[in-house]
């Protein structure tokens, strides 16, 4: 097995689509990515869902990202998960109305995803409470498309640099650690 030598081409470090899967499902916030009208590229965390292919994410109209990606719907997402491993997604952003079929399925993804994280009095109310406090006259939710990714794993730099996998060779996932308590 060959070690690596130097860094000058991370691309060999991806990942298989069904991992790029499995993460997506998994993770929780993402950098949503656009371009102002003068040019500037700007991002901002979102808590995302990722259903049917494709990110969705909500926020409430006024937000100049939704009059950007109306305007221009290019734009990419990007998540960081544990043991450098990281996903890219050129994206093409379609925004739809808050209070369509999207919603329904949306709103209590979101609400059981963050539920345990919030403060008692909004756990008390449930997801039904959760729901209610997104539902506005004035939010939209964002469909953020794939085009084209760019993944990294750098579990798989640390096991070339070792000499324990060569870029080309199949991969095999690590054995999750044993929790200790």
């Amino acid at each position: 097995m060959s070690k690596l030598k130097d860094f000058e081409d991370v691309s060999l470090y991806t990942m298989e689509p069904e991992r790029r899967n499995q993460l997506l499902k998994t993770g929780r916030e993402c950098v949503v990515n656009w371009a102002t009208r003068d040019g500037w590229p700007v991002g901002v965390m979102h808590i995302y869902f990722w259903h049917h292919e494709r990110f969705w994410v909500t926020c409430t109209e006024q937000r100049k990202r939704v009059a950007a990606l109306r305007r221009s719907p290019r734009s990419s997402v990007v998540v960081a998960f544990p043991e450098e491993q990281t996903i890219t997604a050129k994206t093409m952003a379609t925004v739809h109305s808050g209070d369509g079929p999207h919603a329904d399925w949306l709103y209590p993804s979101l609400a059981k995803r963050v539920l345990q994280e919030q403060p008692p009095e909004v756990q008390e109310q449930g997801v039904p409470g959760f729901v209610a406090r997104l539902a506005s006259e004035s939010r939209v939710i964002i469909e953020l498309e794939p085009v084209q990714w760019i993944t990294f794993d750098g579990r798989r730099v640390k096991a070339h640099a070792a000499g324990d996998w060569t870029p080309g060779e199949p991969w095999s996932e690590p054995a999750p650690h044993p929790v200790s308590g």
